[in-house]
């Protein structure tokens, strides 16, 4: 990972309470969280507004376009904030109005200025500048495993423990119901209980969601020492 410039000493520190959404101001701690937030929005905007093809699956790569997302959901945070305390009036529809003119639609006619996604659909994607401020393991966390996963069906849950996955000769996908069911039973301890999408430990290995196949996944550090 490349190291970051030295701050400018004639510059003030940023208010770090104030810096929720700016990257460079985050410890490992906060940029892991708004890490998380911040994907699992954009996959869900992706697939609501129908932006699958115009936004490629390896946006996160691209630093510019993280920090613009990030941009991106602040404001939508906002915007949805000032109608759900109650403010229902027209500065709060306002905002939401503006933010789909001036926010979403504007930033999706000018990614072509600031990516080349057209490159990374033809051959690929090579970038590596939108890990700079990710957590270790993103990576890992956003790419397809390479071999073909197994579908677990919900109805066969019953019969499918942890132990069969540590000894199975193929990496299973778990849906978040069967791993919170899982999890009842005793066969998968949380790791993360303050995150929607956090680990788990199960059959003796360590599960990971993944955006990409929607399911949790072991890691392959995990996967190698077993």
């Amino acid at each position: 990972m490349p190291a970051l410039p030295p701050n400018d000493p004639s510059v003030p520190p940023p208010d770090h309470a104030r810096a929720r959404y700016a990257w460079r101001s985050l410890d490992r701690r906060d940029a892991a969280r708004l890490w998380d937030d911040l994907v699992d929005w954009v996959w869900w905007l992706r697939d609501r507004y129908e932006l699958t093809e115009t936004v490629p699956a390896c946006w996160y790569r691209h630093g510019a376009v993280v920090e613009e997302f990030t941009a991106l959901f602040a404001w939508w945070r906002a915007a949805q904030a000032a109608v759900e305390v109650g403010r229902h009036d027209d500065v709060a529809m306002r905002r939401l109005a503006e933010w789909h003119t001036d926010g979403l639609w504007a930033l999706v006619d000018r990614l072509h200025r600031i990516t080349d996604f057209d490159r990374c659909l033809a051959d690929g994607c090579t970038h590596t500048s939108g890990f700079l401020h990710a957590p270790d393991g993103a990576a890992e966390s956003m790419e397809p495993i390479e071999i073909e996963p197994v579908a677990i069906d919900a109805d066969y849950a019953g019969d499918y423990t942890g132990d069969d996955v540590a000894e199975a000769d193929v990496v299973a996908v778990f849906g978040e119901n069967l791993m919170l069911s899982a999890v009842v039973s005793g066969e998968a301890t949380a790791l993360d209980t303050d995150s929607r999408h956090g680990r788990y430990r199960m059959g003796g290995r360590l599960w990971s969601w993944s955006p990409i196949l929607g399911g949790y996944i072991p890691s392959e550090d995990s996967i190698s020492r077993n």
